[in-house]
């Protein structure tokens, strides 16, 4: 009997998991699309521009590494490797760059040899 229980919260527990974690991504997701919106808003305000998904794309995952960098020096025991990159790179080179270094590092946590 006190067998069955625990297997039922268990089970249960494994479902509210799951959940939170299905909604978490949901969260996740609308906020990126919100900060994507914004970017695009921000970038073409008051022009007759369109920015093609490519671009948008490539502006997001620099804007996500800047902010990266800043989480990164506010805490003294960060642990990090950087791309190396100049302004004068452009845009679709240091989106290049950030995936290449990302794809090269791997998973966190794991010794590369």
């Amino acid at each position: 009997m006190a067998s069955e229980a625990e297997k039922i919260r268990v089970v249960k527990k494994a479902e509210a998991d799951c959940e939170a974690a299905r909604l978490q991504g949901e969260g996740i997701a609308k906020q990126r699309e919100a900060i994507v919106d914004g970017l695009r808003r921000s970038v073409t305000s008051g022009t007759s521009e369109q920015l093609s998904s490519e671009k948008v794309s490539e502006l997001l995952l620099i804007t996500q590494y800047f902010e990266t960098l800043k989480e990164i020096g506010a805490n003294s025991k960060s642990n990090s490797v950087f791309i190396p990159h100049s302004p004068a790179d452009g845009v679709r080179d240091i989106s290049s760059q950030i995936r290449n270094g990302m794809m090269q590092g791997g998973v966190p946590g794991q010794l590369r040899m």
